[in-house]
């Protein structure tokens, strides 16, 4: 499916104690979310897709602090809204939902940064700022996911922002981050971020486009549930890797994606072009080396969005 519906490619758990499961090991807090989401109904493709999102978001709980997560939990459980289920980790792929009817907040889902002429700014149109009184909810379409994680970051800690925004400001957040993150996220080439490029895996006839891939292809191999990947990725997340990539900030985290992009995503037999009638095949060193880095890139979301979270939270 070149566009998945609703998903992100239309343009327009940690440090506390291990429970055992079988042979592998995860953080009991993350359990409570596996039982959460094998319990929701089915959502929309996403950026990483619905599964690599929540596994964003069961690894970010896992290392909130606990003031933050007693705020993140007190939030959700006051929230009605019915578009997801309730849960943290389903909340990860509320933003796709709720883009689907204000459509007005497309384009903060990414930043196109150039592969050839890089300019963060100009992805990001200028970085506008919100009218004195205007909630962030409310700001202009034009407008990119690194600006509007700093906005809802702020906003979450701002004890003066009503209760409403703070719980859109919570949900956006769970999903930015994690679509920062995705490198087709922060990058262009001329190619609707990878979307009108068509792609096939080596021996493997079926046509697919490179955003879709990196959305979704990149992950299938770690495992088919949000759970199964979670028990993977936790256990590659050292004490010493979540201080080093607790570091920066939400633009250099874009343009660490967007490197990712330029040296790793379109490092491609030939360049990419939007011809209907060509392709390209992907090769079995490629897939191995994007697997490698969408693993990576995963676990640095769930981390990073643990610490927007805690930041904004600490009070």
């Amino acid at each position: 499916m070149l566009c998945p519906s609703g998903g992100d490619g239309c343009r327009d758990i940690g440090n506390g104690p291990l429970a055992e499961t079988g042979s592998k090991s995860l953080p009991i807090k993350a359990i409570s979310f596996a039982a959460l989401v094998c319990a929701a109904l089915p959502l929309p493709a996403a950026a990483w897709g619905s599964l690599g999102h929540q596994v964003v978001a069961m690894i970010a709980y896992d290392h909130l602090t606990p003031v933050a997560r007693k705020q993140v939990d007190s939030l959700l459980a006051a929230d009605a809204d019915t578009l997801t289920p309730p849960d943290f980790a389903s909340r990860s792929v509320w933003a796709d939902q709720y883009r689907n009817s204000h459509r007005e907040t497309a384009a903060w889902h990414f930043a196109d940064v150039e592969i050839d002429k890089p300019d963060l700014d100009a992805a990001c149109f200028g970085f506008p700022k919100l009218p004195s009184g205007q909630l962030a909810s409310q700001g202009p379409a034009k407008d990119c996911v690194v600006n509007k994680i700093e906005q809802f970051q702020a906003e979450l800690a701002a004890p003066q922002t009503p209760q409403a925004e703070r719980l859109l400001a919570l949900k956006f957040l769970i999903h930015f981050v994690g679509d920062l993150h995705q490198p087709l996220h922060a990058a262009d080439h001329d190619d609707k971020g990878g979307n009108c490029v068509r792609v096939e895996a080596d021996g493997d006839h079926r046509m697919t486009n490179l955003h879709a891939y990196w959305d979704t292809g990149v992950l299938e191999p770690l495992g088919a549930s949000p759970v199964a990947i979670a028990v993977q990725l936790e256990a590659d997340i050292t004490p010493g890797r979540v201080k080093a990539w607790s570091a920066g900030n939400t633009r250099a985290w874009a343009m660490e994606s967007f490197a990712v992009a330029k040296t790793v995503v379109y490092d491609l037999p030939s360049r990419p072009t939007c011809d209907e009638h060509g392709g390209v095949t992907l090769s079995s060193g490629y897939r191995r080396r994007a697997e490698a880095m969408a693993r990576e890139q995963v676990e640095k979301a769930g981390v990073r969005l643990a610490g927007v979270l805690s930041e904004a939270l600490a009070n």
